[in-house]
């Protein structure tokens, strides 16, 4: 499932990738992008914006009550019946929204810091942007955080 996200979500839209979900973000652009996100690319409108739900006719759209992201993600689950899987989790750069790739330990050296390079055996690399991943000391409190979120689900 694909996403278009306006800025009235923007927060959202990072959560949503670390479930592993493709989210394009459009923050300042026209309602002819998000048309042809939704239209061309088969992509279901994220916003809070109430009169975007009428206007888009037969495009698919999810108007987000809630204030809070963590909220936002659980409406957003329930109103399109998603049940994330873990193993697509972090498998999205953050930023840009690329699937990450895998890179060996020595593709990593000179990357990243000393420390990480000598903590860690795995490392993850966005194909768009170079920034390089690893599972930091944070991964287990992130998929906590995540789990909450799909456990309070109906």
């Amino acid at each position: 499932m694909k996403f278009i996200a306006d800025r009235t979500v923007g927060k959202l839209v990072k959560i949503l990738r670390l479930f592993g979900y493709d989210v394009r973000y459009i923050s300042g652009g026209t309602r002819e992008d998000l048309r042809r996100g939704m239209k061309d690319e088969g992509r279901i409108l994220l916003t809070r914006n109430r009169r975007q739900a009428e206007e888009w006719g037969d495009l698919r759209v999810v108007t987000v009550q809630a204030n809070l992201p963590r909220e936002q993600v659980r409406e957003v689950l329930e109103a399109l019946q998603l049940r994330p899987a873990e193993e697509h989790y972090f498998s999205r750069c953050l930023l840009c929204n690329e699937k990450l790739t895998t890179i060996s330990k020595e593709e990593a050296e000179g990357k990243v810091p000393d420390f990480i390079f000598q903590s860690y055996d795995r490392f993850h690399t966005c194909p768009r942007c170079a920034r390089i991943f690893w599972p930091g000391s944070h991964l287990q409190r992130v998929i906590k955080e995540l789990e909450k979120i799909v456990g309070g689900i109906s």
